[in-house]
């Protein structure tokens, strides 16, 4: 069997990611997702629905009879999953995190723990697993008439990134958006005007943030900032702004400058907009899919569908942007 060729050409819905994920797990067999605290009965539900979809199979850790009952609720059959037993958060994110990193499994997902303690575990430098110093969450999503994926990041990880935290962002952001066949992409640094204002700090960070990666990423992405949402996302003829602009209207990653823009910008289209979500961390040697009790299976089921996109991208060995030096640990640490 030869080798699945990579995409010549960008998905643009959660579905087309679904329909990638589904000939991956065809192509190399269906990828290994382990769930940390796995006793979620919705998220089981998802995962049970992936396994039938042909997507993805799961280990679960945790409590082995917590996790009974919540298969039970999800209506899965007992055999469905392995499960491996852990008595407290702790020890299933230490055994997910040592199932990663012997090869065992080729996303790890968040359960019924909190992220920081799934996060201090994962990248503890013994295990091996970190490709950066900083990983960074990227929520994808499919919104309706937009035309094409929308990255909105760093909306779940960094509280307040400092300039090569989000250069790092960015990065592991990029890494995302070619996992999805998206190779050059345009990215818009948030900020509340377009133009830069004394009285403004976020356009001159903007400004200076967009500076920074052109110098150092010449020829791989577009940037452009600082930009306001509804002109990353609108022609700006239709805004009435006659502008020259490779970004403008067709974004495909809106850095933010706050986990509360982030979360703000995300949930606002998903709840209000009809957007599907579909979240990973990046910036590990294996994906980490992160989803709330809140998302809906479609959501669930696209972002381990996502994760499994850029697990294959990953083992394929494409090179990454290159790391920036000086970066500051913080956040997801």
């Amino acid at each position: 069997m030869g080798e699945l060729p990579f995409l010549d050409h960008a998905l643009t819905t959660h579905e087309e990611v679904i329909a990638r994920a589904r000939l991956i797990g065809r192509e190399r067999g269906l990828a290994r997702v382990v769930v940390a605290a796995a006793e979620e009965d919705d998220l089981l539900a998802a995962l049970y629905a992936c396994r039938r979809e042909e997507i993805a199979t799961s280990l679960l850790v945790g409590r082995p009879e917590r996790i009974a009952a919540a298969l039970a609720v999800a209506g899965a059959p007992g055999d469905a999953f392995e499960i491996i037993p852990a008595e407290n958060d702790e020890e299933a994110a230490l055994k997910a995190a040592t199932l990663a990193a012997a090869g065992e499994a080729n996303v790890v997902m968040k359960g019924y723990l909190k992220t920081s303690t799934l996060l201090k575990m994962l990248l503890k430098h013994e295990h091996g697993l970190r490709d950066r110093e900083l990983v960074s969450h990227s929520a994808l999503l499919y919104v309706p008439g937009y035309g094409k994926l929308l990255n909105i990041t760093d909306g779940g990880t960094l509280v307040a990134p400092t300039l090569p935290q989000k250069l790092t962002v960015i990065a592991n952001g990029v890494q995302v958006l070619r996992s999805v066949g998206i190779m050059k992409p345009r990215i818009a640094v948030f900020g509340p005007s377009d133009e830069m204002e004394e009285g403004l700090p976020e356009t001159l960070a903007a400004a200076e943030l967009v500076e920074a990666a052109r110098r150092r990423w010449e020829g791989e992405l577009f940037i452009e900032g600082p930009m306001p949402y509804d002109l990353a996302v609108t022609d700006p003829a239709r805004l009435r702004m006659p502008l020259c602009s490779e970004v403008a209207g067709r974004a495909d990653m809106l850095l933010v400058h706050t986990v509360e823009e982030g979360n703000i910008i995300a949930k606002t289209l998903i709840q209000f907009g009809g957007a599907v979500f579909m979240g990973v961390i990046a910036g590990a040697r294996v994906p980490i899919s992160l989803v709330s009790r809140s998302d809906s299976m479609i959501n669930k089921m696209a972002s381990v569908a996502l994760a499994v996109c850029l697990s294959d991208y990953l083992r394929r060995g494409f090179e990454p942007l290159p790391a920036v030096p000086g970066t500051e640990k913080g956040g997801a640490e």
